[in-house]
């Protein structure tokens, strides 16, 4: 008996190759089943309502940014319980909080190893969420200084931001209390 759940994905890119090399990667992962590609991003939404995966990919090349943000924010209002992830170059953060706002649960730039694409798949196909590493610490800089310059006040008090830095620098609970002296 296999206990192990299997993830239906849709694949979308407007590039054949970038299909066909995702899905033969995704071949190492028997858990997961690509059931549909859709050969352009603007067809993905359609071939969701369609098939109604568990997780969709869809791929953005630099010419297909604002078609990858109609065809999420389409995805989304969908209201079926697909997962979007979006593999791109992109990381322009007004873009990335874009995507985000729209309802994209996983955003991975292409420069990943291939490990870390099967962790998204499975941490979105979870219900969690996955922001590409290289991004994330950006991601939080950038929504604290537009929190700063819009506010007059801090967003945050002094031992917040204190306790915030140390968390980004990557600490452990343990040494956060040691350094804050909690």
């Amino acid at each position: 008996m296999n206990s192990q759940v299997t993830t239906k994905m849709v694949l979308a890119s407007d590039y054949t190759i970038t299909r066909e090399g995702l899905s033969s990667l995704f071949c190492q992962y028997p858990e997961i089943e690509i059931i549909g590609q859709a050969q352009r991003i603007m067809a993905a939404p359609p071939k969701v309502r369609e098939l109604l995966p568990d997780v969709v990919l869809i791929e953005i090349g630099v010419p297909g940014r604002a078609d990858g943000l109609r065809a999420a924010t389409d995805i989304a209002q969908q209201s079926c319980k697909t997962r979007i992830l979006v593999l791109t170059n992109n990381g322009d953060l007004p873009y990335v909080r874009s995507m985000l706002a729209v309802g994209v649960s996983g955003y991975l730039l292409k420069s990943s190893e291939s490990s870390q694409l099967f962790s998204a798949v499975r941490t979105v196909r979870n219900g969690g969420r996955f922001i590409d590493s290289s991004l994330g610490t950006d991601l939080v800089w950038h929504t604290i200084d537009r929190g700063f310059k819009r506010s007059a006040r801090p967003v945050f008090s002094r031992r917040e931001s204190e306790v915030f830095g140390a968390l980004i620098r990557g600490y452990t609970n343990a040494q956060l209390a040691d350094v804050l002296r909690l």
